[in-house]
């Protein structure tokens, strides 16, 4: 009788850790599925909570094997019955988690509003019969977009020829708007055009890299300098400032501009040739000088984060663009240098002339589309 009791003992202890342990892995692939589901917003990959809630079993029973050297006491560990409840707790852990997975995947779309789109069924296989989905075959030939960095010849290798699928029945605009926006998202590129044709199919491609740090916006001779540095409340992006030194000798360092403050950090744009009179370790007091102060450097970071850049346009006497009116052209052009003077935002019937200069602000495809040549500046 007594062998018996400890057996039923034994057998209770048995089912309690196999549902507990059972609990804790369908909990685990629920959480895990409803969390991807919830912050990607796609169905979470096949067997990841079924992954994750046998590694939560996995993990309690090592700890269990460590803590006692045994799963239940009087049992040795080489005994054919820890072998079946190392086996058992195993097997109800990955069903159970493979279950939890799935409904956390259906808690997370109803309570995010997310639809679910069945793969299997009448429905998707008639969509497939009929071959509603578009692919496009992407150029051999990948240019690079003008006022742009160039990208990567090994990533642009990766771009040319492959095949993007897009729904059927978008619009030319629609079309042209996911190609872009794949290969900004899909490749990392900073800029990417596409330019298709009268009938919607596919014939140019151009990407190009964003320019990062501060080096493409300053002027030439400059250079741009962390500081320690008490700055005016008043002084704000790209205004000329003074930079005094601190303690018993104060004197005037240099002059410049300021380009960003972050507390007691100051970033400033002085002359190359005295960088090194600026030293990490000193403080210094920036006071803004008695100038006028520009909106260039405003207009530069606002013009890193659109798609829109500056070219320049040089009007050949046989091209497309002598005689032609100012507001023809795409884009706004924003100077236009004749004659050795400089003509600020011209008017819209201002008549084009050979030889002129033109600095335009533009996407590099609506230029393209116009046959217009143009170099970065």
């Amino acid at each position: 009788m007594v062998e018996v009791a400890a057996f039923v003992d034994l057998l209770r202890s048995t089912v309690i850790v196999v549902v507990g342990t059972g609990l804790l892995a369908a909990l685990a692939g629920l959480l895990t599925a409803a969390s991807y589901r919830w912050a990607t917003t796609r169905a979470p990959p096949a067997g990841v909570g079924t992954i994750v809630g046998l590694s939560t079993v996995t993990g309690y029973l090592s700890y269990r094997l460590v803590e006692s050297r045994a799963f239940f006491e009087g049992v040795p560990l080489d005994h054919q019955f820890s072998a079946g409840f190392v086996l058992a707790t195993l097997f109800v852990g990955g069903t159970v988690a493979t279950a939890g997975g799935r409904l956390g995947d259906r808690i997370a779309c109803e309570v995010t509003a997310i639809p679910r789109i069945d793969g299997d069924g009448e429905a998707v296989a008639s969509v497939r019969a009929a071959r509603l989905a578009v692919s496009i075959e992407l150029p051999d030939v990948i240019d690079d977009a003008d006022g742009y960095r160039p990208v990567d010849p090994a990533l642009r290798r990766a771009i040319a020829g492959s095949t993007v699928r897009l729904p059927h029945g978008l619009t030319a605009e629609q079309r042209r708007d996911r190609l872009e926006r794949h290969l900004e998202c899909e490749y990392g590129v900073g800029y990417a055009a596409v330019v298709l044709d009268d009938d919607g199919s596919l014939e140019r491609v151009f990407v190009g890299q964003q320019s990062s740090g501060l080096g493409s916006m300053l002027p030439p001779g400059t250079a741009a300098v962390a500081i320690r540095a008490d700055c005016s409340p008043d002084a704000s992006l790209g205004d000329p400032i003074e930079i005094w030194s601190t303690g018993d000798r104060i004197r005037l360092v240099t002059t410049g501009r300021l380009r960003t403050t972050a507390g007691s950090v100051a970033t400033v744009i002085v002359e190359r040739d005295r960088v090194g009179d600026l030293s990490p370790e000193h403080r210094y007091r920036v006071v803004t000088r008695p100038d006028e102060s520009t909106d260039g450097y405003a207009f530069a970071s606002t013009l890193r984060r659109v798609d829109e850049t500056v070219v320049t346009l040089s009007v050949d006497p046989e091209g497309p663009l002598a005689g032609e009116f100012v507001g023809w052209l795409p884009g706004r052009v924003l100077l236009v240098h004749r004659d050795g003077e400089f003509h600020p935002l011209p008017a819209d019937n201002e008549t084009l002339q050979a030889a002129d200069e033109l600095w335009v602000l533009a996407r590099p495809d609506h230029l393209t589309e116009s046959d217009l040549t143009s170099a970065p500046i």
